[in-house]
């Protein structure tokens, strides 16, 4: 196994092994066939030169810390393949990394956007999205038979391959019942052609209603993001909302703690008498 070709086809099937997400895995397969033909080896020295072509083109350090979390997964089966004998792209320097803020909707918002929809199956896409805060692939992911409306919620794939129960709401519940009708069985959510849904097609329905409705271009995220940050505001502790989110890590959860930090400055400054200038 030598060959480009040879390690990018045993690279595939190490990543079909251990991942469910087929956008992580063509992610992670596209990062390693442009490492191979950007470099000539797979040292140190060689992942420094990728990381420099890349702030060449342009990148942001977002995009390329991304770039090195898919090397870090090559160089794991580089590894387990005796090919190298460490992991170098956990040993390079990467670049800084500024963390913005999620967006999200406020409570007027998020009505106005609901509300606006008057398709059966888009206003149970966009309550369900909202209600249980469900990344996009789990909710393209969902079967009916994963759907558990007598206890008010749906069996969800998350990241890893984990699979558990997530909550969703009466109302998210009532639109569904009328978009599923009779159907016992199959996707939730399909297209004209009666076909599983798109994650492409999702995102561009999302952006038509949230244009059309509020004026603002959002991402099925938006919705995850807004639920969590109303739940937070609400009082909802943050080991809950870690568990409600599937995060595997605290850590990335507390960013919403910021999100409603920078919302209680931002409501400060501008009714707070003594936050004006006179």
């Amino acid at each position: 196994m030598s060959t480009v070709s040879e390690i990018l086809k045993g690279f595939e099937q190490y990543i079909d092994a251990k991942y469910t997400s087929q956008n992580t895995k063509k992610a992670y397969l596209s990062d390693a066939d442009e490492f191979l033909e950007l470099t000539n080896g797979f040292d140190l020295e060689n992942v420094q030169k990728f990381i420099q072509v890349l702030f060449n083109r342009g990148l942001k350090s977002a995009s390329i810390i991304r770039k090195l979390a898919s090397l870090s997964v090559f160089f794991e089966y580089l590894k387990e393949n005796g090919l190298v004998d460490k992991n170098y792209a956990k040993l390079v320097d990467k670049p800084k990394n500024v963390k913005k803020l999620p967006k999200f909707l406020d409570v007027d918002e998020t009505i106005a956007l609901l509300d606006s929809v008057k398709d059966k199956r888009d206003r149970a896409i966009l309550e369900l999205l909202y209600s249980s805060s469900l990344r996009a692939s789990e909710l393209l992911g969902l079967n009916i038979e994963d759907v558990d409306f007598e206890n008010l919620r749906v069996r969800a794939k998350r990241k890893g391959g984990g699979v558990t129960y997530v909550p969703f709401s009466e109302r998210a519940k009532r639109f569904l019942v009328e978009y599923i009708g009779a159907r016992t069985s199959g996707p939730v959510f399909l297209n004209k052609y009666g076909k599983r849904l798109s994650d492409r097609y999702l995102r561009k329905l999302i952006k038509k209603y949230s244009v059309g409705s509020i004026f603002k271009d959002i991402s099925p995220h938006t919705l995850r993001h807004t639920k969590a940050t109303h739940l937070l505001n609400s009082g909802m502790d943050i080991r809950l909302l870690q568990k409600f989110l599937g995060h595997s890590s605290i850590k990335a959860t507390q960013i919403y703690t910021h999100v409603n930090l920078k919302q209680l400055a931002e409501t400060y400054d501008n009714t707070h008498p003594l936050a004006k200038d006179e």
